[in-house]
């Protein structure tokens, strides 16, 4: 808990207002992007789309938040490549699915969702492993 506390502190005092405003700017965009593609096809009549677009639009807003929330980290810490490169991983695992699920089927979908998402996690986990290791031997 106190380990936490001390990174928020660390992150408030690296990172202003006005640059977390800036960084957010692709974020936002990718989010308007995928739902400016996905709402038509989800706010139809059709049974089996009908009441998606609200979870769909909270699930884009969390894992691209996720992707934000991973870029805003110290860049000179241990793993924060592995950690943001593998939340846009993960990021573009779902993209995939969304695609393959309403707006194109593609030919081989669980080949591509699967390869991205376990490179997400994969990278996710290294990234990870290395600032707790790096924070063990401080220890």
């Amino acid at each position: 808990m106190v380990r936490l506390q001390h990174e928020g502190d660390e992150l408030r005092r690296r990172l202003t207002v006005s640059a977390m405003i800036i960084a957010s700017i692709p974020f936002l965009a990718y989010i308007t992007f995928m739902l400016y593609i996905l709402s038509p096809r989800l706010n139809t009549d059709i049974e089996e789309t009908k009441d998606l677009l609200v979870p769909v639009v909270l699930y884009t807003i969390v894992i691209v938040g996720m992707a934000y929330t991973s870029y805003l980290r110290d860049r000179k810490a241990s793993g924060f490549w592995s950690v943001f490169a593998g939340a846009v991983f993960f990021v573009l695992s779902d993209t995939i699915l969304a695609f393959n699920r309403f707006v194109l089927p593609l030919p081989t979908p669980g080949l591509f969702v699967m390869f991205t998402y376990g490179i997400g996690q994969y990278l996710i986990t290294i990234g990870t492993l290395q600032v707790t290791a790096k924070d063990s031997k401080a220890a």
